[in-house]
């Protein structure tokens, strides 16, 4: 009977875990610092400073893209208006260590980016359409680090 019990509680265990890590994971659900601006206002890039990094690894959240150390809420929450001009948004970070991106986008898809300038990452979103951007500025490592994320249209 101990044998059954204790393998019954294993099982519990083992079942349980995948929910534990999942809730460790990024989450839209809570709001990031705001940012809002429009297709205009970003022709000249807009810069803000962010301490990249957090203590959830994207290589344990089976459903995001990417890997790195990030915070579960999102370091932005970006109100973009296109105006109707079509135009590619751009997000860049600068830091002083190895960082990544990870965006949620108005349009609910992942995109996540890693060392496209040097050990910065960047991600361009043709024709990005009006909505709410949530913005993650991770580390590559689990080290934090001070960074700047840009957001600029083209």
């Amino acid at each position: 009977m101990n044998t059954v019990f204790r393998a019954a509680l294993a099982a519990v265990f083992t079942l349980a875990l995948p929910a534990v890590a999942s809730a460790a994971c990024p989450s839209y659900a809570v709001s990031g610092a705001p940012l809002a601006y429009d297709a205009e206002q970003v022709w000249t890039a807009q810069s803000t400073q962010v301490v990249a990094g957090g203590d959830i690894d994207l290589g344990q959240c089976g459903d995001m893209p990417g890997n790195g150390y990030v915070v579960e809420n999102p370091d932005f929450t970006l109100q973009y208006d296109d105006l109707g001009m079509g135009r590619a948004l751009e997000l860049r970070v600068s830091g002083s260590c190895d960082t990544v991106l990870l965006v949620n986008s108005a349009s609910g898809e992942w995109l996540f980016n890693d060392d496209t300038n040097g050990s910065d990452p960047a991600i361009r979103i043709p024709a990005a359409p009006s909505g709410q951007y949530d913005i993650w500025v991770g580390t590559f490592g689990p080290e934090t680090c001070d960074a700047q994320l840009s957001v600029e249209s083209f």
